[in-house]
């Protein structure tokens, strides 16, 4: 078990405790079952729980789960907020609770989808040329080694490093990071259509933001930053030249955009720090050679490659569980209890 027993181990059981938690405070719920992906382990489904009216003129969207490999952290949140605020909400707002919006790729703990698609890079117009990133291209044989260990990696690292020796480190996040959209099985895929995840993101949010005159997603992360530090990621307005997201493209906050409001949408990511990020890319680096060579990895070294992903994107303290609560708790109550009250 974590160390606060608010966070779960796993998607099965934090899909488990969401349900049942929404049930008791007596939330309207949809779930709505991945198509194509099952799992052994129980069902493989986006969740969702409405607390609130119809028709508010304020309605907020939490979500959890974009990334599968930080659903246990966004899950404890929004368990915790959920039981907090419950008779703090105003009438006039309704929040969507979102649980699991990569539900195949929480089930399976990885970050990407079913089919390696990044949903984070996937919110965008497929209909003309997609993207191009030729930093990506340049480092993608370094990013997806042939190896994780011996020589292969230790040449693959020189090549990152040259890079951010040239470049500068913010390079690495802001244009290699970016996204790409020329290969399947790299990382930071967008695809080359709208995934499951993002289609059915824009359903929901089409069907229970109806009406509202104004709107709010906060989208829960883990990864990037000191550790246990909150970063407020508002994307509702342009960011610094620096911000290691700056140029990113195809969020999934951005689906909001779909709603007919008075004003523009508020749209945000809590981005939690874990550990340093280049231990952090290191772990999503090797998880992907993983997937590139499933069926011929020991079962004891995928074990061993899946831990250290999980440790890099959840740290096991009280101290840096108690930082996300607190935070996430600020933050509601700055854009949701506050900006209800404003409407």
């Amino acid at each position: 078990m974590p160390a606060n027993p608010i966070f779960s181990d796993d998607y099965f059981e934090a899909q488990e405790r969401f349900i049942n938690l929404s049930q008791r405070l007596g939330f309207e719920m949809e779930v709505i079952p991945h198509p194509t992906f099952k799992s052994e382990e129980g069902p493989v489904q986006m969740t969702v729980a409405v607390q609130g009216g119809q028709e508010c003129e304020h309605v907020v969207f939490i979500t959890s789960g974009v990334h599968g490999t930080e659903l246990t952290a966004g899950s404890g949140i929004q368990l915790d907020l959920m039981q907090r605020y419950l008779d703090q909400v105003l009438p006039n707002t309704k929040v969507v609770w979102i649980h699991a919006v990569n539900p195949a790729g929480c089930a399976i703990f990885t970050r990407t989808d079913e089919n390696n698609v990044d949903n984070n890079r996937n919110s965008i117009s497929f209909d003309g040329k997609l993207p191009q990133n030729p930093d990506y291209q340049e480092l993608h044989t370094a990013i997806c080694a042939p190896d994780i260990t011996g020589e292969p990696w230790a040449k693959a690292n020189a090549e990152i490093k040259a890079y951010t020796d040239k470049n500068g480190a913010g390079a690495l996040t802001q244009k290699v990071l970016k996204g790409q959209y020329t290969v399947p099985m790299g990382l930071f895929y967008g695809g080359v259509e709208t995934s499951w995840s993002t289609t059915t993101l824009k359903q929901v949010i089409s069907r229970y933001g109806q009406g509202a005159k104004r709107a709010t997603i906060i989208d829960l992360h883990t990864g990037v930053g000191p550790s246990g530090f909150c970063e407020v990621m508002d994307l509702s307005s342009k960011p610094g030249e620096e911000a290691e997201w700056s140029l990113i493209g195809g969020f999934m906050c951005d689906t909001i955009d779909l709603l007919d409001l008075d004003e523009p949408p508020t749209k945000l990511i809590l981005e939690f720090g874990t550990i340093p990020f280049e231990q952090v890319l290191d772990a999503h680096r090797r998880d992907n050679w993983l997937k590139r060579n499933r069926d011929t990895v020991a079962p004891g070294l995928a074990a061993e490659i899946r831990q250290e992903l999980k440790d890099a994107l959840f740290v096991d303290t009280p101290e840096w569980c108690d930082a996300l609560l607190t935070q996430s708790r600020d933050v509601f109550e700055q854009y949701v209890l506050k900006v209800s009250a404003e409407v």
